[in-house]
């Protein structure tokens, strides 16, 4: 890319928008097309610089395909690169969210409590079969599926505010120890293969680590800042930009992972109700680009202001705000810890334990939604249809007519 500034800022937003209209699938099939467009079609990277920065988003906590996105743009135009591609990946999904979530408040007295139960059962499948693609690739030692149980059991008995954190601060200390254990008895098979390092990478690292630093400082800050207020009781504007900071914050392993820290914090405490909730994560199954912009649709419905587009906004940039802080402070360092394995075997006990939240939360929607036996049979036939080669916004909407129809037609 030989354009000045300007011109080279409007290439990468341009392109990122398009690539948000057709990015359908999920984060395996962004992937897939960043690779197919970036370095194959535009070669504007290399092959050897794309699976370093594909390791760094897939190790950082957040949107992988999102943070892949930000992490080319930087190595196309550092800040503001990364900036723009953001914005322009982002940008179709957060705006059709915002539109179904509001439009969801005009027609939602409408809706009968039929319609908001088949949209469950549609979650539920979705939310199934995320666990189950989750667990194979996540779990693949005995250990690790005893850390998911272990997960699963302590967030399904005890229910408190910071459990889910619990959780994650005591996987990665697992994961330190075992890591640490396992490289001093030099039997490094816990770690992930990682790609090999090249002295001639030409990665865009964004200058020394002399001022890299105040990034990760900042992402830390809100960690030790905050829970001096009671924000949850005097705030909600400061407790739903801390909710979606903290989750994006925490979370591996997919877009999924974000459902039970969102319900947590917004409908166990009835900000949102669990219906709308649903029908918000069903339909962001249907749109193109980053699951992350279920935030948006959340945003929308939030009381934070009285202006439902800023909600939508301020929800959008807070949950994706870690991965920025994230993303600058660390790339400066990446070549030197990917030399480290210990850092990928860590990662592999976190996000064991983050399936054992999918897993909790699978069971407790399990028993709350299905109802009688065809339900199961629905959501059987629905993660069947997942997993055939249907797009997913086929399988999801023929489903849910099919049924809706169903139950309509021939109650039980």
């Amino acid at each position: 890319m030989s354009q000045s500034t300007p011109q080279r800022n409007l290439v990468i937003f341009l392109t990122f928008l398009r690539l948000g209209c057709i990015a359908f699938g999920g984060p395996a099939a962004h992937l897939v097309l960043f690779f197919q467009y970036f370095v194959k079609q535009e070669k504007w990277i290399t092959e050897n610089e794309y699976s370093h920065l594909l390791a760094l988003a897939q190790i950082l906590p957040g949107p992988t395909s999102s943070q892949l996105g930000m992490a080319i743009g930087f190595q196309l135009n550092r800040y503001q690169g990364a900036c723009f591609a953001w914005l322009g990946f982002t940008l179709p999904s957060a705006l059709l969210m915002c539109a179904a979530a509001i439009l969801s408040l005009k027609l939602s007295d409408q809706l009968s409590t039929l319609f908001f139960h088949v949209i469950q059962l549609i979650v539920l499948a979705v939310v199934a079969w995320a666990f189950w693609q989750m667990m194979r690739s996540f779990c693949k030692t005995k250990f690790q599926y005893l850390v998911m149980l272990l997960a699963a059991f302590f967030i399904y008995f005890f229910q408190f505010s910071l459990n889910q954190v619990l959780v994650i601060l005591a996987a990665t200390v697992i994961g330190l120890v075992l890591s640490s254990n396992n490289l001093h008895n030099k039997k490094p098979n816990i770690a992930e293969p990682v790609p090999p390092i090249h002295n001639n990478l030409s990665l865009n690292t964004g200058g020394n680590t002399h001022t890299s630093w105040l990034w990760l400082l900042a992402f830390i800050s809100p960690f030790f800042v905050l829970p001096f207020f009671d924000i949850q009781h005097s705030n909600i504007l400061a407790f739903s930009l801390e909710s979606f900071y903290r989750t994006a914050s925490l979370v591996f392993g997919g877009g999924h992972i974000i459902l039970p820290f969102l319900h947590q914090d917004f409908v166990s405490t009835g900000l949102i109700s669990n219906e709308n909730f649903d029908l918000g994560y069903a339909l962001a199954q249907l749109m193109p680009g980053p699951l992350f912009s279920f935030a948006t649709y959340l945003g929308t419905l939030l009381p934070m202001t009285d202006v439902p587009i800023l909600n939508a906004s301020l929800a959008t940039l807070a949950i994706y705000f870690p991965s920025f802080l994230l993303l600058f402070g660390l790339l400066p360092y990446w070549n030197k810890l990917m030399k480290y394995p210990m850092l990928f075997g860590t990662l592999k006990i976190i996000n064991a334990a983050v399936v054992g939240l999918l897993l909790c939360l699978l069971f407790q929607m399990s028993q709350k939604y299905i109802i009688q036996w065809t339900d199961f049979i629905f959501v059987a036939v629905v993660i069947a249809l997942l997993r055939s080669k249907l797009p997913v916004w086929f399988s999801l909407i023929s489903n849910f007519i099919g049924y809706y129809a169903f139950l309509t037609f021939l109650p039980f």
